[in-house]
């Protein structure tokens, strides 16, 4: 088989919190103490069994700290993982220092303008907290998914730099850091002929739009013609729908 790269978001895709968990689903992760992070009970076996066929990265915003919480089982805990929404590739836990380097150049001439964002984020009543995360981009978390959508679009355009809005969360990234020149990034890292990508929301849609094969929600991927898809209509759960539709890829029952 050629070399595959399965490139999958974390929240809400593969992880989910302790509001959407199931009895018999499995706690990976902790904070201060209390279960923060899920996965279903079945997700374990599926990620092993495609990790014996492909590369699985898991590809986050989640800065490095977030990501280092989360404890996959022996069985599936992969060995490579890009946070902090491409900009830094984990090799064992520990980040790569060529792909690290290659970041801070990109990002470099945007710092200003990260630094602009905090401060008008500080300045808004809304947000929760708000932070420059890990050097790489302005984060703002809101109490309601309302107050994050109002707080995006006042403050869209605003700065040089892609706003996006995920829920309670704001972010503002550097037009080189984003998960789609990431994907672009391990292809050539890694010598990979097809990417299969899945991810929920529109952080993810750079991802998705340049994989071989892509796995969302309805409504997350664009209309125009683009990679293969497999689109989640709302039945069952969607963690085990993404697991599904790479193991059916990559046992051929999917033709791409």
């Amino acid at each position: 088989m050629e070399k595959t790269i399965f490139a999958s978001d974390l929240d809400n895709t593969l992880l989910f919190s302790c509001k959407h968990a199931q009895p018999g689903d499995l706690c990976v992760e902790y904070l201060e103490g209390a279960a923060q992070g899920y996965l279903t009970g079945e997700t374990p076996e599926l990620l092993a069994q495609i990790m014996e066929k492909t590369l699985f990265v898991p590809v986050t915003s989640r800065s490095m700290e977030q990501y280092l919480r989360i404890s996959f089982p022996q069985a599936c805990r992969p060995r490579y993982a890009v946070t902090t929404n491409g900009a830094f590739l984990l090799v064992d836990g520990k980040p790569d220092p060529r792909w690290t380097r290659v970041s801070e150049e990109m990002v470099a001439p945007w710092r200003p303008h990260l630094e602009e964002a905090l401060q008008a984020l500080e300045a808004w009543p809304a947000p929760k907290r708000c932070r420059i995360v890990d050097g790489m981009f302005t984060f703002a978390a809101c109490d309601t998914p309302e107050e994050a959508q109002a707080l995006g679009e006042a403050l869209k355009g605003a700065f040089p730099l892609d706003a996006g809005v995920t829920g309670r969360k704001v972010y503002f990234f550097p037009p080189p850091i984003n998960k789609g020149a990431a994907l672009d990034r391990l292809r050539h890292w890694f010598g990979a002929e097809r990417v299969l990508c899945a991810g929920d929301s529109p952080i993810d849609a750079p991802m998705l739009g340049r994989a071989d094969l892509a796995i969302a929600p309805q409504g997350i991927l664009p209309e125009e013609d683009g990679p293969a898809r497999r689109e989640w209509e709302g039945s069952g759960r969607f963690y085990t729908f993404v697991l599904q539709q790479v193991l059916r890829d990559l046992n051929g029952e999917i033709t791409c």
